[in-house]
């Protein structure tokens, strides 16, 4: 089963430009003759992993983009792409980020979670439902099943305040 998906995969003008930069950016290292190994690219999303993990953000931000240069097919580099987002208060480059990670791994519910919080605090409420929904559907964790119904639950609320702030 697929993730849900608002509007469809997005046209080449459509991705986001963090998406377009990497798919170049390896592009151009092909064009100049350098072999890319995705060994360099898995460790160096481990290292980014860890720099973000000890607060040292901006190393997160360079290691993961150099990460994403060699391999933009790297699903963890494009989560740990939306973590660093998401920690500079970035939701729409967070989000941005978890879709296309989620694009390369739809069994990820953890990040399919993430973006729909990221979704969330954009007050993009239909995608985020139906992310959550495919969460509750498909995890078999009672803590994430717990925590996407509460995330569910708390979009019923924003849905029935804008309804009743609506008819007033």
């Amino acid at each position: 089963m697929a993730l849900p998906s608002a509007s469809g995969s997005p046209s080449a003008a459509e991705l986001p430009p963090a998406v377009a930069e990497a798919r170049s950016a390896k592009a151009a290292l092909s064009d100049a003759g350098v072999e890319v190994d995705v060994d360099d690219a898995r460790a160096m999303v481990a290292a980014a992993r860890s720099a973000l993990v000890n607060d040292l953000v901006d190393d997160a931000q360079h290691l993961v983009t150099a990460a994403l240069a060699l391999d933009p097919e790297n699903a963890q580099g494009w989560v740990l792409q939306g973590d660093v987002a998401w920690q500079r208060n970035d939701a729409a480059a967070a989000r941005d980020a978890w879709q296309e990670a989620l694009s390369l791994d739809d069994k990820d519910l953890v990040t399919a979670l993430r973006c729909a919080r990221a979704q969330l605090a954009l007050d993009d409420v239909r995608p985020a439902r139906a992310l959550l929904t495919f969460v509750v559907a498909r995890t078999r964790s009672d803590e994430l099943r717990d925590e996407a119904e509460a995330l569910l639950e708390q979009t019923d609320d924003q849905t029935e305040t804008a309804a009743a702030g609506a008819t007033r």
